[in-house]
């Protein structure tokens, strides 16, 4: 199975991190617990949101994971409730996973945990969160029927050399005990197999709108960065921010036949993956790339623009009053 991205999952235990450190590690994705329970019933993780804002300020690609005590649907909608409002007005790049694995729940038997964590997803892809869920091996064979759950991706704990586990998954977390740069002391690692965001977009998940500007296809033409503070994006929402360009040249791969919330919006390759950035006057601009006969005025990029719009506008048109 081929490697797409390495990361890390924390929470409260793990302190404050610093995020920029992490990202020059090599990391690429966090995972955040949002909510567990105590004593006191459920909590929403006092480092959640710090870690959250931290690693998209990082350029990381975050998830979120709850830890499930619930017995009950009663009880499992009680953690819903509290995950989702903990969750509200945020956008993830990876699921919101069901953490599945106390050893209290085993007595409850296969058939009734499985319902249970079911349901747990089932409330959450009706609330438009990307659901998956997460538990080890050996808790999986002996108190969890995945064939009924694996319609949603499974991030699987196993700390053996080898992953033992031989039914699907998308992510393997593969150690409790690694050391990261600006984590101060153990910390879970984890692969990923699978990128979500383009389901997650297309499905208008994890607070990601299904709304888009019209794009057309551009080759033979660069987004130059001059300027300090060009910001890329996961999608084309200024709020959505994955992180700060270098200076330097990026290919473009498409760009919006007009402005879309203010702004002309471009489709970019950075790091091999492809990303949304704004065209701003003072930090960028585009020009022909070397195999590119224009001189670099972007003509030929402003034809295409205007010929799309005139496509459009004829559309509007054809429609009538």
């Amino acid at each position: 199975m081929a490697l797409f991205q390495n990361g890390i999952d924390v929470s409260r235990y793990q302190g404050s991190i610093n995020w920029s450190r992490v990202a020059s590690a090599g990391k690429q994705f966090v995972i955040v617990r949002v909510v567990s329970s105590n004593s006191n019933g459920v909590y929403v993780d006092p480092y959640f949101l710090q870690n959250v804002n931290g690693a998209k300020q990082a350029g990381l690609r975050v998830g979120a994971y709850y830890y499930t005590y619930a017995r009950t649907q009663a009880e499992a909608d009680n953690e819903l409730r509290t995950v989702m409002n903990a969750l509200d007005g945020l956008q993830f790049e990876y699921p919101i996973y069901v953490d599945v694995e106390d050893s209290s729940l085993t007595s409850l038997g296969r058939a009734q945990l499985t319902n249970l964590v079911r349901y747990a997803m089932d409330v959450l892809v009706q609330n438009k969160w990307y659901a998956g869920w997460y538990s080890y091996t050996n808790f999986i064979n002996n108190y969890l029927n995945a064939s009924l759950l694996n319609s949603n991706p499974l991030w699987v704990a196993d700390y053996r050399s080898t992953l033992g586990y031989t039914g699907p998954y998308s992510m393997w977390q593969y150690s409790g005990s690694g050391t990261v740069s600006g984590i101060s002391g153990a910390c879970d690692l984890n692969y990923s197999y699978f990128d979500f965001l383009p389901d997650i977009r297309a499905g208008g998940f994890n607070n990601y709108t299904t709304n888009s500007p019209e794009m057309i296809d551009v080759s033979g033409y660069q987004l130059v960065v001059f300027g300090e503070n060009t910001e890329y994006f996961n999608s084309p929402s200024v709020n959505d921010v994955a992180g700060y360009l270098p200076l330097g040249t990026y290919p473009i791969l498409q760009a919006s036949t007009s402005k879309y919330n203010g702004f002309v919006w471009l489709v970019i390759r950075y790091n091999g993956q492809e990303y949304w950035t704004v065209l701003l006057d003072d930090r960028n601009r585009i020009e022909a790339t070397n195999d590119n006969p224009p001189s670099g005025d972007c003509s030929a990029i402003q034809a295409q623009l205007d010929a799309a719009q005139q496509k459009i506008d004829a559309a509007i048109r054809a429609l009538g009053p």
